[in-house]
């Protein structure tokens, strides 16, 4: 039997899951405002749907999206995946960048923070 060629990854399927499980109402860690939370919740939600496949095929991870610190949040932008927060349209996708607005984060660049951990798993 061969594999499905459009079956989604168990990565993308984790990120849809984890956001799934945030409310927008409820500001999940330390260091997003309301508005920019609820933002950033919509913003990747469409950035899974729209984006998913193509960052996971083109080698993007979770912490590198979606990461923060486990006790302070998004307080440190350094300790942030680049998707959080997240208040522009991502408009491109490439196994080097992504393009955020008028500017790129870039998938090679080191993670800075050991430690960090999805987003859906600081809940508070």
């Amino acid at each position: 039997m061969q594999p499905n060629p459009t079956a989604i990854p168990p990565t993308v399927l984790e990120w849809s899951k984890g956001f799934a499980s945030l409310s927008s109402g409820v500001v999940p860690c330390r260091g997003l405002r309301e508005a920019e939370w609820a933002e950033t919740h919509r913003r990747c939600q469409e950035f899974i749907e729209r984006w998913g496949m193509q960052a996971h095929a083109a080698g993007w991870d979770t912490l590198r999206l979606f990461g923060v610190s486990p006790d302070l949040g998004a307080i440190r932008g350094d300790f942030c995946g680049v998707l959080i927060p997240c208040t522009r349209d991502v408009t491109e996708v490439t196994d080097e960048w992504i393009r955020i607005g008028n500017g790129r984060a870039f998938r090679l660049h080191p993670v800075k923070m050991p430690g960090m951990v999805p987003i859906w798993e600081t809940k508070r």
